[in-house]
């Protein structure tokens, strides 16, 4: 039970770390207007990853790796202070899952992580204030989602695919009566 604390803290720790080093890192656009971002997280994340206590018994073996990108999520405000936003639609389609978010304007604006495989460790990033809308596409050849391609900014700006629609039949024809 205490290992599974350890490794909760430690995960929430590493994840805390890196979201607040990226946001003090990355410029936020203050009230300025955007174009749209798009693809904007970066393929890989190195992690280092440290056992923060001793356990009696045990030899901590401290990690180290670089995880590939695999998906990003919104918030309405810092992600450590505010909850995940769920998607407005979302569809299944031929390639995969796509999602749609319709942001309406908030004081503050919006943020996004970009997530990892196999951590915790995330990036996050403050959108643009004029960002009010945020798609994301998942590729469907793996058991889990991952994104193929993603974007955010003002709804005019960012291309938004309809959902396919399913097939209709032409509406019948009455019969023809001949003769009699």
């Amino acid at each position: 039970m205490r290992l599974a604390r350890i490794r909760i803290s430690l995960a929430l720790a590493a994840a805390s770390g890196v979201a607040a080093a990226a946001q003090a890192a990355s410029p936020s656009p203050a009230s300025a207007s955007s174009a749209v971002l798009s693809d904007a997280c970066p393929a890989q994340l190195p992690v280092k990853q440290t056992v923060s206590g001793t356990i009696a018994g045990w030899t901590a073996q401290d990690q180290q790796g670089s995880y590939p990108f695999t998906r990003v999520a919104f918030y309405p405000g810092p992600p450590a202070e505010s909850s995940l936003i769920v998607p407005t639609v979302e569809y299944q389609g031929q390639t995969g899952l796509h999602d749609r978010w319709s942001l309406p304007r908030r004081p503050g604006g919006y943020w996004m992580t970009c997530a990892y495989a196999n951590t915790t460790a995330t990036l996050a990033r403050k959108l643009a204030d004029d960002a009010d809308y945020c798609q994301a596409d998942y590729d469907g050849r793996f058991m889990t989602l991952v994104v193929r391609h993603w974007s955010c900014g003002p709804r005019r700006l960012v291309a938004t695919p309809l959902p396919p629609r399913p097939a209709t039949k032409p509406p019948a024809k009455p019969p023809v009566k001949r003769g009699g």
